[in-house]
């Protein structure tokens, strides 16, 4: 049976201001831990105690163990106080959050997500990133957290993998890139075909919320404004897939 110190400080974890406070996040499911594990980020192990002995599951105490990392059991009477899911996967990680500086995230292409507020979207264009080599994500302040339990649990351990930076203020992070010599693009109904770009080694591509794309003030920083071309009836991709798409297309360009 864990503490109920542990069991308060997990709970507290599942609210974005704690998460902020003690710059921890949870993580559940073994492929999870491990990735967390491997990073270095995780602080703390919670195995369900009925499983200790399932060789994934002793495989992961060794793992933890090596690591130095603490492992507490919870029994079944805990697993309603501290799953994040309707069904608890056996292994929770209680992880050190690594938000990246601006200067962190500058070097390469870098993906900027302005407005994104669905969970399921963010993960995914974190785990497409992290598919394609894109280690470099910039996030406007009004973004869903990214260490939403949602959100960690769709990017499948990649949000171990790559870096990512809330900005506090947008707008003036992306004057910062301009002058650091960046070419800002945005993707818009009537731009250039996107198939036709000319890859540098610096350049940012903004996505926006499906409903309202990026903001107004910051399309007027654009340098460039693409279109993924289609053939079909749809009003708009969603912005998850047009991402991939776009990592997709940068990608095979610069094999």
């Amino acid at each position: 049976m864990l503490a109920k110190s542990v069991l308060t400080h997990i709970n507290k974890l599942q609210q974005k201001k704690y998460r902020k406070q003690y710059e921890q996040f949870l993580v559940e499911g073994i492929k999870g831990v491990e990735d967390g594990l491997r990073s270095g980020q995780v602080e703390m192990v919670i195995l369900e105690g009925s499983k200790r002995d399932e060789s994934a599951y002793a495989l992961l105490q060794k793992m933890a163990y090596k690591r130095q990392v603490e492992v507490q059991f919870c029994g079944r009477q805990d697993i309603g106080h501290i799953k994040t899911t309707q069904t608890f996967p056996g292994v929770l990680g209680i992880c050190r959050m690594e938000n990246a500086a601006l200067d962190e995230v500058l070097g390469g292409t870098l993906i900027c997500l302005d407005g994104i507020k669905d969970p399921g979207n963010l993960g995914t264009i974190i785990r497409t990133a992290d598919w394609f080599g894109f280690q470099n994500i910039l996030l406007s302040g009004d973004c869903v957290d990214p260490y939403n339990d949602k959100v960690v649990r769709s990017t499948m351990g990649s949000i171990f993998h790559v870096r990512i930076c809330k900005s506090e203020d947008f707008v003036h992070d992306l004057k910062i890139l301009k002058n650091e010599g960046y070419t800002l693009s945005s993707f818009v109904m009537d731009g250039q075909p996107f198939e036709k770009i000319r890859i540098n080694k610096r350049q940012a591509f903004f996505f926006g919320s499906e409903s309202h794309g990026v903001s107004e003030a910051v399309e007027n920083l654009m340098d460039k404004r693409y279109t993924i071309s289609g053939n079909g009836n749809a009003e708009s991709l969603n912005v998850a897939i047009s991402s991939a798409i776009v990592m997709h297309t940068l990608f095979t360009q610069s094999k």
